[in-house]
């Protein structure tokens, strides 16, 4: 819980994110149009990416550590450029390799359609033997999370222990980021990484439709219906 002068320096924190990458932004759209716009990300997760490098020189140490997996079973979004991010990833891999992202992403959206008010908790897509095969394109919901206690997540606690600066300065980051895809407008809204990812696979035209401001790009078909 934060005091009032802490929620106060938060809030400002996400205007000047997003007064500032709101121009970066800007300057991206202007070289590359909707290619710039979608790899503009990057720099949000660059900067997600400092957030953590600096808590773990200065506060606690998180027990996260390659082959720990237990985070890579939860939900995890992720906004429309950050899904296009990984969609044209996957798309520059041998044709084998985005044959079996597919075939993953279809088996998870289905599994989870069985039962869409309380889907059975399933590894991510993008987990290959413990480690994530985007891991240089995850998310940013995937670069904030951690924690302090390995045993909690074994352990599937309802509460896990974190570095509250971590995820303060980590929200401040995607909000302002977020707000700036919208002021261009660009829609920049959470979606479920493995559905979203597949949509974005599976039309071609998804990309340009979000870049015209159509926030229906990812959604399926029959549910704009």
């Amino acid at each position: 819980m934060l005091t009032d002068d802490e929620r106060t320096a938060f809030l400002q924190s996400i205007a000047r994110v997003r007064q500032r990458a709101a121009q970066a932004l800007r300057q991206a759209q202007g070289a590359d149009g909707p290619d710039g716009a979608v790899a503009f990300i990057a720099q949000l997760h660059r900067g997600l990416d400092t957030v953590a490098e600096q808590a773990r020189a200065t506060g606690p140490q998180p027990a996260c550590q390659a082959g720990c997996a237990h985070c890579c079973h939860l939900r995890v979004e992720a906004t429309e450029p950050e899904v296009f991010h990984i969609a044209q990833y996957l798309r520059a891999q041998p044709a084998e390799a985005l044959a079996d992202a597919l075939s993953a992403l279809q088996r998870h959206v289905a599994t989870a359609a069985l039962n869409p008010t309380n889907p059975a908790r399933q590894a991510c897509s993008f987990l290959v033997d413990d480690r994530c095969s985007i891991y240089s394109h995850r998310p940013a919901a995937c670069r904030k999370a951690h924690s302090l206690s390995a045993q909690h997540c074994a352990e599937q606690s309802p509460t896990i222990p974190q570095n509250l600066r971590l995820l303060v300065d980590a929200e401040a980051l995607m909000a302002g980021t977020a707000l700036a895809y919208r002021d261009q407008p660009l829609p920049a809204s959470a979606h479920e990484l493995n559905a979203a990812v597949l949509a974005a696979l599976k039309a071609p035209t998804a990309q340009a439709r979000w870049y015209q401001g159509d926030a229906a790009a990812l959604m399926p078909k029959d549910a704009q219906n």
